[in-house]
Formats: structure tokens, sequence, C-alpha cells
């Protein structure tokens, strides 16, 4: 397989969703989200504020973003982290701000699971391993009530991607331990260990059960199976490969250090996404 970039001139992009031939993806450094098709190439949507992250799409057509508060913006553009919902029309609305009584301090990557919640991380902290202690968490909520809870916390691990594999159980990876796990019967069970530089980030599957992983300081997308990398895509060999998503037989990658959009033709379908 081989990467091809097809935009470029992005802010920090991040959270690719795909919908009926239109990638929507975020710009955290722009406070934004917008997206990209053949057609009409890229498209304002919804200003945010803060710094948007990752992006959902719900069975009720809106996009669902984690708002991380705009990490290292000026003072001046942040907001709280947050749930944020973009409607069909553009208006942005606050879901919630906290979670069980806890509040919400960077909202990193959200995912719809088969029981129709929203699953979503909250690392909490930098991203530098050095001087992080606080401990991520790994959140549930209804976007339609607003109620949640707490699913678990991992320790200063800075949990980041999250999704469900083909048997619709849980998984998330861990950036500074570079491990991916899935929760199985209240356990964290280990799928994987990476090895240096390749910091997971976002992943997605594909109907196979192969699981795609933007591996950050690789500057590639890590192809698993088994536990093991079978293949790796570079997307720019100086990049920051930050997420990935299908769209019909192609998978899409978001590059955010260069703010650059990549395509891989992987000749097979993505698993189908809970909403």
């Amino acid at each position: 397989m081989k990467a091809e970039q097809f935009a470029e001139g992005l802010a920090f992009p991040e959270g690719p969703v795909w919908d009926e031939g239109t990638l929507y993806f975020t710009e955290i450094a722009a406070g934004r989200v917008r997206r990209w098709s053949a057609d009409k190439g890229l498209e304002r949507v919804a200003e945010t504020g803060g710094g948007p992250n990752g992006a959902a799409l719900g069975a009720d057509g809106s996009l669902y973003v984690t708002q991380n508060g705009g990490l290292g913006r000026p003072v001046q553009s942040r907001v709280p982290g947050a749930i944020q919902r973009i409607t069909q029309d553009g208006a942005v609305q606050l879901v919630a701000a906290e979670v069980a009584g806890l509040r919400l301090d960077a909202p990193n990557d959200l995912a719809f699971g088969p029981d129709g919640r929203l699953y979503f991380t909250d690392p909490r902290g930098a991203p530098d391993p050095e001087s992080n202690l606080a401990s991520g968490r790994l959140f549930a909520i209804d976007v339609a009530s607003g109620q949640g809870e707490l699913v678990r916390e991992v320790g200063p691990v800075f949990p980041n991607g999250i999704g469900f594999d083909a048997s619709g159980t849980l998984v998330w990876v861990e950036s500074f331990t570079r491990k991916g796990y899935r929760l199985a019967d209240g356990r964290a069970e280990l799928l994987f260990e990476l090895p240096e530089r390749h910091n997971p980030d976002g992943f997605c599957f594909d109907a196979s059960g192969r699981m795609y992983v933007a591996s950050t300081y690789a500057h590639c997308v890590s192809v698993i199976e088994r536990g093991r990398i079978v293949e790796r895509v570079i997307c720019h060999d100086k990049g920051m490969v930050t997420n990935c998503c299908f769209g019909g037989m192609d998978l899409y990658v978001t590059e955010s250090r260069f703010g650059t959009l990549w395509r891989i033709r992987v000749g097979e379908p993505g698993l189908a996404l809970w909403s």
C-alpha cells in the first residue's frame, strides 16, 4: 500500500469522519471543523472555538466533537473541555462539560458504542510522559440526556484513540505506553505493544479485523494483525500521523505537523461504525 497526499495547508487536522463521499475533519489549531469532497474541495463547516479534537457521526446526522479546550493555543482562544454537537446546519451546541460529577479536562477521541452511547477518552495533562502524572479516563455518555459514567480510570498513560472491534468490544490505545487494549469482562486485555516512536493516536478497523493505527512519531499508519505490525504506510517522511478512517475501500489519514490529508488505497472496506 502507498499513501497519496490530496490536501495541504491545514491547521493541525484531526478527527476524520467519512460520510457519503465527504470527509469531515477538525482543525485543532484553528478551532474549527471543515470538510473535503472531490467535487467541492475544502469547505468550512463550523467554528467551535478552543481545540476540536476527535469527531464522530451520530444517528441524528449531527457531528459530535471532543473539545480539548485549546491546548497550546493563546489563553483568549481557550474554552472549557467538553463534548460538542454540530448540527446539520452548522450550529455548535454543548452536550456536556462534566460527566458523573467529574469535570472534563481535555477530551481527545470518541466513538459510538453498540449501546448507542458515546464513548470518549480524556487523557488529562500534557502529552509528555516526563511531566504528566494525571490519570487518564474513559467515559461514556448518552448524548440525548447528557447523563453518563466513568467507564475506567487507566492511570497516567495518556489514553488516546478509542473505538469498537467487530464483536462490539471497547478498544483504546495509550500514547505513553504504546499499547492497545480491549475491555473484556471488565478487565483490560492487552492487544499489542508498538515499537519506539510508534506512539499510537487514532485508529480504525477494516472489515476483516485488521487494525490501522496512526503512529505519530514513526510518520506512518501501522497495520496490525493478531497483535503484530504486518505493514507500515508512510504519510510524509517527517510528518505526525494523528488519525484515520475508512471511506469506501480507501483509508483517509490526517497528518498534523505539516497540515496535510492523505489517502491509502486499501482495497478492503472499513468495519461498519456504530452510531
